[in-house]
């Protein structure tokens, strides 16, 4: 009704909200493993030419980047001429950089109440002056059309930006309300991947609840979320590819978190609002669904999705106070043909506004030094992040700037892009089980404090780094094996910047590790750590001893919250058998039934303040006695410790019915020891 109300009074009318729809997962067979290849605005930025891509296609496929895995080249913000070509001149702009809209009646409108039009018509126009025509196969094609042409003919892909509202950031035609021709274009141009950005200018909006809503953009960047523009132009990509008998295109969603929407404006046919993800999170107050957080709904309308801000090359940005702590947070958007993205990464990029040190000193232009470049490359290689270069990947010669007197090169180093070929790096990245890496011990108390991070691997291995956070001094850091999960007495490793290789016994690292440095471990069969935590999937599990019985809430999903869970025989698909085990960012992990009822809806597992029965309560955020840690032996069995009273999970008795509790941990009592059956 306060919808309805709302929109009534903005004179958009009032809309039923049954007719709207959630989104299914993507699912569109691409991006199986995290993206990788290149994007040219970190080091180009909204000028890029057609000679530059082509140089950059030609160094990256003569100098290994293609066989590595980086095989997509994106031309980002800039390209397109700033009008179609249904228009003679550049649209018209407000005081605020928005573009003007117009009512029926071509009246100009402010577009913040959101309403209004768009003048434009026609097609994005590739700029001639930045990428001229060219002759292929004697057929006469436009820079970008040649440009993936070229990139196909070394074996790569061509990347397209574009953005779902009126205008690009850089000012240049938007795609809103244009999907269909601009995807179809984009198709038959030969693009297969499309950065989707999220520009909505203009001027701060006082919301009918008095809040300050700031600049969220105009007319339909006011009525529908990111959510439901981002999977307008996917499905348009969807049908121009599957119109022209091509392969689907990738989409990376770019938004930014800073937009929030406003709630009263926002159609009440919204697909995010009934989006099932999206109502299980809740949406913030002065915040509109399917706006940010990104990182609880993107992956159903796209391949990768910024959870974060822009990025610049201050370290700070990546570790656990920046991007890392956020991808921690969202680990459910991580799965084949769905990756958190931590922006473009800054491993080998050089200063390009000026001589770094001496004629530029800004913090956010010093180029990383190698021990940074590998910490940025581990923390989003353990993160399962897409992995798109910003280093400016020319030849030195391609890559000279005169300024100010001074003739220097962008160009990657030779050191540098060694580390971004590291094999072994990749191989974390691109593994297979698409598990992202949890939070070992509790959060880093400073900044400057180390951070270790785990992440199962699919032949069993665990990947293990030691992030010093420190920017100014070394540090000697290192783990036990009781928080990586480890049961074994030791276990071979391999440090995968040096090559070295050792058995560990009892702990993993110990040795110095340089300032922003990190140590980058695969631990032969160490997969420590529960195989169930974070993958978003609900699992059944049975202790020891009781003859394949399984953990359930006592009474199911219709007795009431407060309740006691306890053990029965399985029963296929009972969610009241069912336990979702989702990490936190202090390294723990919730155990959360099943269970959707009136009565109870996925109540959280919980101990109390000594032995006794485990009971199932409403989540309480921060609440130790519904924290627990989970490690797997060598067999693959669990064991389940509760934070808040340092007992372990087993059950009372052998028979059904009987109750689970927690008591003093024993090796020796079988119902301590939980087995996954499905």
């Amino acid at each position: 009704m306060l919808v309805a109300m709302a929109l009534a009074a903005s004179g958009l009318g009032a809309v039923t909200l049954s007719t709207a729809t959630p989104a299914a997962a993507l699912g569109n067979g691409n991006a199986l493993t995290p993206p990788m290849g290149w994007n040219s605005w970190n080091s180009i930025g909204a000028y890029v030419t057609e000679s530059e891509v082509k140089q950059t296609i030609d160094f990256m496929s003569a100098n290994g980047l293609v066989q590595a895995g980086y095989d997509t080249v994106t031309i980002d913000d800039g390209w397109s001429a700033r009008h179609r070509d249904g228009q003679s001149t550049d649209f018209v702009k407000t005081a605020d950089g928005a573009m003007q809209l117009y009512d029926d009646n071509g009246a100009p409108v402010s577009g913040t109440d959101g309403r209004g039009s768009d003048p434009t018509s026609g097609h994005l126009v590739p700029e001639p002056r930045q990428f001229p025509a060219q002759t292929v196969d004697g057929r006469t094609v436009n820079g970008i059309q040649y440009l993936a042409w070229y990139a196909h003919s070394k074996g790569m892909k061509l990347g397209l930006y574009a953005t779902d509202t009126y205008t690009t950031c850089q000012g240049h035609p938007g795609s809103l309300g244009h999907e269909a021709t601009d995807a179809a274009d984009f198709v038959s141009w030969g693009v297969d991947f499309v950065k989707y950005d999220d520009c909505p200018y203009g001027p701060t909006i006082l919301g009918p609840d008095g809040y300050a809503y700031y600049p969220q953009g105009e007319g339909q960047e006011l009525t529908r979320s990111i959510y439901a523009r981002t999977q307008t132009f996917q499905r348009a990509l969807d049908a121009a590819t599957g119109a022209a008998g091509r392969p689907k295109a990738t989409l990376s969603l770019s938004a930014q978190p800073a937009h929030t929407g406003i709630p009263s404006l926002l159609r009440a046919d919204d697909p995010a609002r009934t989006d099932p993800l999206i109502t299980a999170a809740g949406t913030p107050p002065h915040q509109a669904p399917g706006y940010s957080p990104t990182g609880i709904w993107c992956g159903q309308v796209a391949n990768m999705c910024r959870i974060g801000g822009d990025r610049d090359s201050e370290l700070d940005g990546v570790l656990y106070n920046g991007q890392l702590q956020t991808a921690l947070k969202y680990p459910g958007n991580v799965h084949p043909g769905s990756w958190n993205d931590l922006d473009m990464m800054f491993a080998g990029w050089q200063d390009t506004y000026g001589v770094w040190g001496v004629t530029d000193t800004s913090r956010g232009h010093k180029p990383f030094t190698d021990d940074e470049s590998r910490t940025e490359l581990s923390i989003l290689s353990m993160m399962a992040a897409p992995l798109i270069s910003g280093a400016d990947l020319r030849s030195a010669a391609d890559s000279q700037h005169t300024a100010d007197g001074y003739t220097w090169s962008t160009g990657i180093s030779p050191s540098a892009l060694a580390l971004l070929k590291n094999r072994d790096m990749i191989a974390i990245d691109q593994d297979g089980l698409a598990e992202p890496a949890t939070l070992v011990g509790r959060a880093p108390s400073s900044p400057t404090a180390p951070v270790v991070l785990e992440r199962r691997l699919a032949n069993g291995d665990l990947a293990v780094a030691l992030v010093n956070q420190d920017p100014d001094n070394w540090a000697m850091i290192s783990t036990s094996f009781a928080d990586l999960g480890l049961t074994g007495s030791s276990y071979g490793y391999r440090e995968l910047w040096t090559g070295a290789t050792g058995t560990a016994t009892g702990s993993l690292g110990g040795n110095w590790i340089p300032a922003h440095g990190v140590a980058l471990y695969r631990v032969a069969g160490g997969a420590g750590g529960s195989s169930v935590v974070g993958d978003g999937r609900y699992h059944v599990i049975s202790p020891g001893g009781t003859a394949g019985q399984v953990l359930e809430v006592q009474g199911g999903c219709s007795a009431p919250v407060g309740g006691n869970s306890g053990i029965a025989a399985r029963r296929s698909g009972d969610a009241a058998q069912q336990w979702l085990f989702t990490p936190t960012a202090d390294g723990t992990v919730t155990i959360t039934d099943g269970c959707s009822t009136a009565a109870q809806t996925h109540t959280v597992l919980s101990g109390g303040s000594g032995v006794g029965t485990a009971y199932l309560l409403n989540a309480s955020p921060g609440n130790p006695w519904q924290k627990w840690k989970v490690t797997r032996n060598a067999g693959g069995a669990l064991t389940v410790t509760n934070v808040g009273n340092g007992l372990t999970l087993d059950v009372a008795g052998t028979a059904a019915g009987s109750p689970a509790m927690t008591n003093p941990a024993n090796p020796a009592a079988a119902g301590q020891s939980w087995t996954v059956l499905s």
